[in-house]
């Protein structure tokens, strides 16, 4: 069953079972109401009898002409004794007669039912000072109220059916209005299984509503995959393209070999270098989409508490002997210690310096401090990586966390970078909550600025 009849079948058996529950409610309270306004009312006039009826007159039956004046509609008036013996009756309806006598000491009212007819039947007792002489009786059949249930019942039915009616007619509008969006999301999904191509649900403007907050989210959604589907094809191809310039120079320099290496000791020997150092360079890039594609997952992070300054010296003393360079640690204070993922801070540091050791050649900062986000509040640490190499333009700053961008693809060839450094670096920091900044100016060096929020 559809959602849309689905919606309509139980609006419609609500609307049943809140009509069902009000007309019973009603027909009872009229029913109640009603016959208790019969009931005061018969009460009244046969008080109003006795107030211009002389007792003894009426239990010695000299009041005929009176009781007549009284008599209801289809009623009857009986006058009993102190015994309970009928003295007197005025009728114009036979079928009340068998209607059973009783002695009271107080008045009271009773509903009869004889067939299809209700009876109301009042009893008054007679006094003559203090003593009780008799009691009168006065009944009347209440067709009229019976035709007026039997009225109020056809109403109810008829305005019940009306109103199932127009909630059948609502709730195939309502319905369709409110699943109008989610029908749209169905038409769009098909459309994108399809033609394979990325599509979005048209919003109405003032769309606040759940179904119009659902459709934002899909587009949002759609937007990410697409994101990440011109993202992988963009990392295929680039992939693609960066091992395809080293896996032709390897084949170029098996020729060479295959036709005069083993002759030319010379030409031998530079083939087998270039083959390997492409084949060290094809391992590195390889190794860095490894770590790319893990970065790119989420992770565990261990946290622990971590003297960084402590960790800076020791990689950069680490780099400092291998590149021969000179790698200057700064910090606001001997120790600063933070709750961190220590192999993500290590990871970092050695991503960040390798890419200053490979694009200058004087010295390299490494400033480490405690510092409090202004934005969220949150206390870390802060890394500052500076180099006073060849930089980078203003307009390329905001592609090089990209993955396999080169602002300069000789400059990257001849120093061995893959363009994926930053790129790893950035994922990291996102999985750390932090952030990462880069000022840079051409021929005066680059600054990477680090924020990682202890967790």
């Amino acid at each position: 069953m559809s959602i849309q009849k689905k919606i309509v079948l139980l609006t419609t058996l609500w609307l049943i079972g809140i009509l069902l529950a009000v007309n019973v409610t009603v027909y009872f309270a009229f029913l109640r109401i009603t016959t208790q306004n019969e009931k005061d009312l018969f009460m009244n006039r046969v008080h109003t009898l006795l107030e211009k009826a002389d007792p003894a007159d009426l239990i010695s039956g000299k009041s005929t002409e009176l009781l007549q004046s009284y008599l209801p509609d289809q009623g009857m008036i009986r006058l009993l004794d102190k015994e309970g013996k009928v003295v007197q009756t005025v009728q114009n309806d036979s079928d009340l007669l068998p209607l059973k006598t009783e002695t009271i000491k107080h008045s009271e009212t009773e509903v009869y039912y004889r067939g299809e007819s209700a009876v109301l039947l009042v009893r008054v007792p007679i006094h003559s000072g203090s003593d009780t002489i008799g009691s009168i009786e006065m009944a009347e059949k209440l067709d009229p109220l019976e035709d007026n249930i039997r009225i109020l019942i056809s109403i109810l039915a008829l305005s019940s059916l009306g109103a199932i009616g127009l909630s059948l007619i609502g709730g195939v509008y309502l319905s369709r209005w409110i699943l109008r969006p989610i029908s749209g999301m169905v038409r769009t999904m098909e459309q994108i299984e399809k033609s394979l191509a990325f599509h979005r649900i048209p919003l109405s403007e003032g769309s606040k509503d759940e179904l119009g907050a659902l459709a934002a989210t899909f587009n949002r959604m759609i937007d990410r995959l697409e994101g990440n589907f011109v993202r992988q094809q963009q990392f295929v191809s680039d992939a693609s393209h960066e091992l395809k310039t080293p896996l032709t120079i390897i084949e170029g320099y098996a020729n060479m070999l295959r036709r005069w290496g083993l002759k030319d000791e010379a030409k031998g020997k530079e083939a087998v270098e270039s083959i390997h150092s492409e084949a060290v360079r094809m391992k590195q890039m390889t190794q860095q989409l490894l770590d790319l594609a893990s970065s790119e997952q989420e992770r565990f992070l261990k946290v622990e508490n971590v003297e960084l300054v402590t960790v800076c010296e020791q990689t950069a003393r680490l780099l400092s002997k291998t590149h021969r360079r000179e790698i200057e640690v700064i910090s606001s204070s001997e120790e600063i210690t933070a709750e961190v993922d220590a192999s993500t801070v290590n990871q970092l540091l050695l991503i960040l310096l390798d890419n200053a050791i490979k694009y200058s050649k004087d010295k390299i900062e490494l400033n480490v401090s405690e510092k409090t986000d202004p934005v969220s509040g949150k206390h870390g640490v802060e890394i500052r990586v500076k180099d006073y190499g060849i930089g980078i333009p203003q307009e390329e700053l905001s592609r090089v966390f990209e993955r396999f961008y080169r602002v300069d693809s000789s400059r990257h060839r001849k120093t061995g970078g893959t363009g994926l450094g930053l790129a790893i670096a950035k994922n990291m920091i996102r999985h750390h909550g932090g952030t990462i900044d880069l000022a840079s100016e051409v021929n005066a060096g680059t600054e990477v600025i680090v924020f990682i929020p202890s967790l």
